[in-house]
């Protein structure tokens, strides 16, 4: 298992959107706004472990389907990101997506060949919802008097509800990317679960070509809440694929 050094800190601030004080592709970035306020993401420096080494040393039985890949020259490698959510005072993360684009190369520096996702945990958390949360799409927050956090996020968790087997329930986080390039996992706030503080149980399995070196490039987008002074939620959405990156950076994911 391997840590790199530093972690990553990136400030977003809602509302007001204009071009990053600094340039993409470095690991800080904040963007102004006539609020003041200063939302913060962090990313934690990924662990990585060999995946096979892992399941031998737990004396766990290797599946069939890597057994043969890695017969075939294929490597796997766990790798385990965190991600942090600070919001300022009067302002909440609404949603969160962590997305990581896979890349291997060779001792020369050379493109190893395609590296895809193997596993990616969790598949999905679900919550049911109560029945107060199940009828309460008619609660309105915009311009109410006194619109609190709680309010705001029952209104998007009965928006965002879902009806399965004659249950109300939202998808409060799913994984996704088997089998491709690219894997990810996308978050959203309930009524009973904020988004903040530090986001772990995230991991995936890649499976590596043969000599190559995987590492991974990371991005987080965000919308975020903020109340105004006239107690109205106004929502800002913060993607590293608009206008540059909110927060790109690449880790090494196993030993060269």
């Amino acid at each position: 298992m391997a840590v790199s050094d530093q972690g990553v800190d990136v400030e977003l601030v809602p509302i007001g959107i204009a071009e990053p004080d600094k340039g993409p592709g470095e690991d800080q970035a904040e963007l102004r706004t006539f609020l003041g306020k200063r939302n913060i993401v962090r990313l934690g420096a990924p662990r990585w472990a060999d995946y096979l080494a892992e399941l031998r040393a737990q004396r766990a039985a290797v599946p069939r389907e890597v057994a043969q890949l890695a017969r075939e020259g294929y490597g796997f490698q766990r790798v385990r990101p965190t991600i942090t959510l600070l919001p300022d005072r009067d302002c909440a993360f609404v949603a969160a997506e962590l997305t990581v684009e896979l890349h291997a190369t060779s001792a020369s520096g050379e493109p190893a060949g395609r590296p895809i996702a193997y596993d990616v945990q969790p598949v999905e958390v679900v919550e049911e919802l109560p029945y107060s949360a199940r009828s309460g799409t008619n609660v309105e927050v915009s311009g109410e008097a006194g619109a609190s956090f709680g309010k705001l996020l029952a209104k998007l968790t009965a928006e965002n509800s879902v009806e399965r087997n004659g249950v109300r329930v939202i998808q409060r986080l799913y994984g996704y990317g088997v089998n491709f390039g690219e894997v990810g996992w996308r978050m959203q706030a309930t009524a009973d679960h904020q988004l903040a503080g530090d986001i772990r149980d995230l991991e995936f399995v890649a499976q590596v070509p043969r000599g190559g070196t995987l590492t991974g490039k990371f991005f987080i987008a965000a919308d975020v809440a903020v109340r105004t002074s006239a107690d109205r939620w106004l929502t800002a959405s913060f993607s590293p694929r608009q206008r540059g990156p909110v927060l790109e950076s690449t880790y090494p994911l196993s030993a060269p």
